[in-house]
């Protein structure tokens, strides 16, 4: 009897070990998610990669965390002072819609910057219970 291998043994060392990878594949998954909108090489609107001259600079967004290629500061700046109430820019993209999209681009930064700060996050990202 000690030569009978245990099946139930083996299906349940795969599926933990299917488990592990999964859960690997899903941390590395966010850890891309928060370095690349982290990234001081593109802009954080955009996307568009910022290199020699144009490079990452201080932008409105630097002191928010993130970095803006001219024309996204310029409309970012455009949406503050909107958003302030300033009244609007005359430019004619910019309405109920335009605002709405910066405003969701802002909640959304903003809330990769708290999943940064969060206890879990340090956990994901070190490995420890810390």
């Amino acid at each position: 009897m000690d030569k009978v291998l245990s099946i139930a043994g083996r299906l349940e060392d795969k599926k933990r070990k299917q488990q592990l990878a999964s859960e690997r594949q899903k941390v590395e998954t966010i850890q891309r998610i928060v370095q690349c909108a982290s990234c001081h090489f593109k802009c954080a609107m955009c996307g568009y990669h910022l290199t020699g001259k144009k490079g990452p600079h201080l932008s409105a967004g630097s002191s928010r965390g993130f970095i803006l290629c001219e024309s996204c500061e310029a409309e970012f700046e455009d949406f503050l002072e909107t958003a302030k109430g300033a009244g609007g820019s005359g430019i004619f993209w910019h309405n109920k819609e335009w605002r709405h999209l910066w405003s969701a681009w802002v909640d959304y930064r903003k809330a990769i910057e708290a999943f940064k700060r969060s206890p879990e996050f340090y956990q994901m990202i070190t490995g420890s219970d810390g």
